[in-house]
């Protein structure tokens, strides 16, 4: 049987990105992590827009507000995360493989971070959530 070069799953890159976890978590690369530590970001609302696929990423400091997700960043200094599943699920995200997707962290924006998602990582569960959507404007 002849060698197959293995390919990895996971791409360490110089430039920022952000995955969708097997355990339904948010995670962003080194790079992003440390630009995000740098802004001090430690609180993130996540905004959805279902017709674009696009998400963002807003500060917030308001410990509080029980819509904010929690910025933990890894010991290490190699990564960041939140636990996102109730969000994957709501929006339709397949998060069954983790696929590195690049990202511009803006600092001086309102969105510290928008995510345009891959058509592919799409699955049926959005499809039949915006049916449902197009059902109910109708009637």
């Amino acid at each position: 049987m002849p060698y197959e070069v293995f390919t990895k799953k996971t791409v360490r890159l110089g430039s920022p990105t952000v995955s969708f976890s097997k355990i339904g978590q948010i995670a962003f690369n080194q790079t992003a992590s440390r630009i995000l530590q740098k802004e001090t970001v430690e609180l993130v609302l996540i905004l959805w827009n279902a017709g674009e696929a696009k998400l963002a990423f807003k500060t917030t400091s308001n410990k509080k507000d029980p819509r904010a997700y929690k910025v933990r960043y890894n010991e290490k200094g190699n990564g960041a995360s939140f636990s996102a599943k109730t969000f994957l699920d709501y929006a339709g995200i397949d998060y069954s493989e983790r696929k590195a997707i690049s990202i511009e962290i803006n600092p001086n924006s309102e969105y510290i971070v928008e995510v345009q998602v891959p058509e592919e990582l799409l699955g049926k569960n959005r499809q039949a959530q915006l049916g449902l959507v197009a059902k109910e404007k109708l009637g």
